[in-house]
């Protein structure tokens, strides 16, 4: 749902009814700014009235009943107002393009997939109390979004089937409507291969997703692309060319790394395409016998144990109708993603247990700017908008004046694992940080002190992995250099190069990388040095440096499609490092 394509005319007026202080405010965002929480899940519920109120439909508790409410803007989601729904109201619209009227699809009690499916109309849209409604033919759907097709005059909306036997518990299809939403019918999407269950590293399978959560585009052609969540490691795509009714066999690439979580396509109103999903990978599977409170299904793999690669979300943008794509770049991080007690944060009766900032919806505002819904869980869901050039930079720097908050550092706690269990969250482990701020260790006597990034590695039986590490995102590039500002005070750091999200304590895949090196203490020396890393993926070369001398020069592991857009640190995985590094500065340039 919402609005793909195009601002209505509404919102272009709320915009030239800004007040200046909020145009200017509004005019302002370029990198993603939040500015409110949904009052449910990010999936379908984002819509724009008729007079141009942009609402997020969901639940509040009130006195343990779960009632239907929203949450509302005026000023183009710069502020936002809590409101109940009408008796009545299904919720989100969209409206058509050819007969002006709104479409839903709607399950009456929310998303409780056992349910009627029914399909919803009405003349004024949001809001209205008493649309037309009638059965559909199924049960068991999630619906997802909901997209007219310009060059075919035709409704797509693209849906989970749940239900399914284990372990293949849910798959895509769509439904086509092509009397404006009066009549549906049903297309199954072929089903994923069970494959990459085990990739290297695991030691039990992962649940199996064999296509489930789809999102659909139009291209410029005609012709259809479709993206489906899986096992992993990466994510998968269909294409029609006859509007729907058949699809090819899925393919995957290899930029787009995900394991079991959402992607979401956008279309700009410039033809550009925008894609949300989570560029990340998870920690290795453990053993089984490590969890005895895990049942049969858990230990098979039927259901997943612990999600650790939905802390940070990604959003690309492509000129050509999905050919290549640009910016990989973090949208969000998990608010929460360094709590002791993240299993606990935010739950309440209504099946709010996942923890992430998986899940999207989004609309397009007046000046190219998006609105964007994201996450599960209240902790951690929120509401942002940014302007998608901010994807196109070609430089990132970080000097931590602002603290870690762009900075994955979390290590995880041994914790309850597995389903929901009690109050406690979904496939879910509690954390701690594994980054701090510390005061510079080297400035004389009476002089001004500065803090730093500081990663040590003290043993810790509590945690599943005491080797520290951090994460930093930039742009992707295929040419480029970083260059990081270092103190090595204990035993030195690993340094990898990725194109997608690692844990920060992931030792097995930050070898893995295409790229690493480790830094010794004698290798730069007592004091501060710039460390350096120049990458050509064209050439397939990379080249260390220190201090502007160059140390070594090797081929790439591996090629990555897309270029390079994660930085890894990492301390020592073979002895214990209580002095650890210190880490000043940031950088990552294109060489354009």
């Amino acid at each position: 749902m919402g609005n793909q394509g195009n601002p209505s005319e509404a919102l272009l007026a709320a915009y030239a009814s800004l007040q200046p202080e909020a145009r200017a405010l509004y005019d302002a965002i370029f990198e993603p700014v939040v500015v409110g929480t949904p009052p449910t899940y990010a999936v379908r519920d984002l819509c724009v009235t008729a007079d141009g109120e942009i609402r997020h439909y969901g639940w509040r508790d009130v006195g343990g009943r779960r009632v239907r409410a929203y949450v509302a803007s005026r000023d183009l989601g710069l502020n936002w107002e809590s409101r109940f729904a009408s008796p009545g109201e299904v919720g989100p619209f969209v409206q058509s393009p050819w007969s002006g009227d709104w479409i839903a699809l709607v399950h009456p009690e929310g998303d409780n997939a056992g349910n009627v499916f029914r399909a919803a109309r009405s003349k004024t849209g949001p809001g209205d109390g008493a649309p037309e409604i009638s059965d559909l033919p199924w049960t068991g759907l999630s619906l997802r979004q909901l997209l007219p097709l310009s060059r075919r005059g035709r409704w797509i909306a693209a849906i989970s089937v749940v239900g399914i036997k284990p372990p293949a518990c849910y798959h895509a299809a769509v439904l086509l409507s092509d009397d404006d939403g009066r009549t549906w019918r049903r297309i199954d999407i072929p089903p994923v291969p069970d494959v990459a269950r085990l990739t290297p590293g695991d030691l039990r399978p992962h649940w199996f997703n064999n296509g489930c959560e789809p999102t659909v585009a139009e291209l410029a052609d005609g012709s259809l692309l479709l993206a489906v969540r899986t096992s992993g490691p990466h994510a998968a795509f269909y294409r029609s060319t006859d509007g729907g009714e058949t699809w090819g066999t899925p393919e995957t690439r290899g930029c787009f790394w995900q394991s079991n979580t959402m992607p979401y396509f956008f279309r700009l109103s410039d033809g550009r395409l925008l894609f949300f999903w989570n560029n990340t990978a998870s920690l290795p599977t453990r053993d089984a016998a490590e969890y005895p409170e895990l049942g049969a299904d858990e230990r098979a793999g039927v259901w997943e144990v612990v999600f650790t690669n939905r802390d940070a979300l990604h959003a690309a943008i492509s000129d050509d109708d999905g050919r290549t794509w640009r910016g990989f770049r973090e949208i969000a991080l998990t608010e929460t993603r360094n709590d002791a007690d993240f299993r606990e944060l935010g739950n309440g009766p209504f099946d709010e247990h996942d923890k992430s900032v998986h899940q999207t919806q989004a609309i397009e505002l007046p000046g190219g700017k998006v609105l964007l819904a994201y996450g599960q869980n209240p902790a951690a869901r929120r509401m942002a908008i940014f302007d998608p050039d901010w994807l196109l930079e070609t430089s990132r720097q970080e000097d931590f004046r602002h603290g870690l908050a762009r900075i994955s550092h979390h290590l995880y706690v041994r914790s309850i694992s597995g389903g929901c269990r009690g109050w406690a969250g979904h496939c879910a482990w509690n954390r701690v940080p594994g980054a701090v701020m510390s005061r510079e260790p080297d400035a004389p006597e009476g002089a001004w002190r500065r803090e730093s990034m500081l990663l040590v590695r003290i043993r810790d039986p509590r945690l599943v992995s005491d080797v520290a590490g951090a994460a930093w995102n930039f742009p992707t590039m295929r040419k480029g250099r970083v260059e990081v500002e270092c103190r090595v005070a204990g035993a030195g750091f690993h340094l990898s190069l990725l194109d997608h999200w690692i844990n920060p304590c992931d030792v097995f895949n930050a070898r893995r990388a295409p790229f690493g090196v480790f830094i010794e203490p004698g290798v730069v020396g007592a004091g501060w040095h710039r460390v350096e890393v120049a990458w050509d993926c064209d050439a397939a070369t990379a080249r260390f440096l220190v201090d502007g001398r160059e140390v070594l020069a090797r081929a790439l592991d591996a090629t990555p499609e897309a270029g390079f857009s994660y930085l890894h640190l990492q301390t020592s995985d073979e002895q214990e490092d209580p002095n650890g590094t210190y880490f000043r500065s940031l950088r990552a340039d294109a060489d354009i």
